[in-house]
């Protein structure tokens, strides 16, 4: 039922239990494709191997129940692909690798996959703030702080500083993507199992599943979760800025901005309301709770953490969705925004007397060269 409010199709698509599953086996593919690769598997085992990490062959909510005896669905799931391969291709099944480096890894590639249609919405997001901040330079707007009328602003600015909130989280979340790395360290993170042929392993691991491989195996620093979960924490935080000034804006005390569909009520039929910058505050407020829940998780209890870890699994999938949920939500809401600068301008003429007598009722002097730096940084910061 609610999917639609606090995901994105593409969201759904890239982080159910279906995607879990095919990153997971798509990693015990490039394992024996690595290991072939390296010389440890022969080329025909490696095949029978792959040959046996179809999705369809798995039965979720099996794997899902078998998984709490070992509290972790990889342990169940080595088990069935080696039962779907011969005999003699069982002990090379699962190369050198723990469940810690096939869960962390599938994190990485569930993460990757969604966040493509997430930035793609925040950066068509940036394009139509840059086009109203530069359309409405010269919209003079009474500013408020503490929720009180102030001093005189233009609308042109109040939309240039959206759009470098969106810029920086943006621009933070795609560095997050970037530096998602492989996990591939063993029972311990020592390559125990393979020695000297760790290292290479990982190397070819990293080329097939194109990740960067890192220095040293990560299953107890959990940096990359957290820069994921903080950058996602940031880009509704920014999100929900926009949302709520769009809130606000829209009183019928206001009245100078308005959804382009606003959404009705099931008992005032002459309710316009803000619809979609509700959704995005409501993706947002849960988002602080998830990225509690992964920094929560970072002390690690010697080589592998007891329960701080798993909990990671949940939290990533829910901020995803309700980060996607809002960047949509806010790209289609601004996308059809109505600017009233007719009723801005009353509102400035209104306070003729009061804060405009000190200071001038129109726009602001240094507000156009703020906008053109704004637009600059976001221009500079667009793939």
């Amino acid at each position: 039922m609610f999917d639609a409010l606090f995901s994105t199709p593409d969201a759904v698509s890239a982080t159910d239990s279906q995607a879990w599953l095919r990153e997971m086996l798509h990693i015990e593919a490039a394992l024996a494709l690595a290991g072939a690769a390296v010389g440890l598997i022969p080329p025909d085992r490696a095949a029978e191997i792959t040959a046996a990490c179809q999705p369809e062959r798995y039965d979720i909510a099996d794997l899902s129940r078998l998984a709490v005896a070992s509290a972790s669905p990889v342990v169940p799931l080595v088990a069935q692909l080696q039962a779907r391969v011969p005999e003699a291709t069982r002990p090379l099944v699962h190369l050198g690798a723990t469940s810690q480096d096939v869960m962390d890894t599938t994190l990485v590639l569930v993460a990757r996959r969604c966040l493509g249609p997430l930035l793609d919405d925040l950066w068509a997001l940036g394009d139509r703030l840059a086009a109203l901040a530069d359309h409405h330079r010269d919209t003079v707007q009474i500013g408020r702080t503490l929720l009180q009328q102030a001093v005189p602003t233009s609308f042109g600015l109040v939309c240039a500083g959206w759009l470098a909130g969106v810029t920086e989280a943006a621009s933070g979340l795609a560095r997050a993507h970037d530096r998602l790395p492989l996990q591939y360290g063993g029972a311990v993170g020592a390559h125990d199992a393979l020695g000297a042929h760790g290292p290479r392993m990982a190397t070819a691991l990293g080329e097939i599943l194109e990740l960067p491989v890192p220095a040293l195996p990560w299953h107890t620093r959990r940096g990359p979760v957290v820069d994921l979960a903080t950058a996602l924490g940031a880009v509704c935080g920014a999100l929900a800025t926009i949302a709520t000034a769009v809130v606000l804006l829209a009183q019928n005390e206001v009245a100078e901005v308005t959804e382009g569909s606003p959404g009705g009520s099931s008992a005032m039929p002459h309710k316009r309301n803000p619809a979609l910058s509700t959704l995005v505050i409501a993706c947002a407020h849960q988002a602080p709770g998830m990225v509690a829940t992964i920094l929560a998780s970072q002390p690690v209890e010697l080589q592998r953490s007891a329960g701080r870890w798993q909990a990671e699994w949940p939290a990533v999938t829910s901020l995803l969705r309700l980060t996607a949920a809002a960047a949509r939500h806010a790209r289609t809401a601004v996308d059809s925004l109505r600017v009233d600068a007719a009723r801005m301008h009353a509102t400035v003429a209104e306070q003729a007397g009061g804060a405009t007598a000190t200071y001038p009722p129109g726009v602001p002097a240094a507000a156009g060269q703020l906008i053109d730096d704004a637009l600059e940084a976001y221009r500079a910061a667009r793939p």
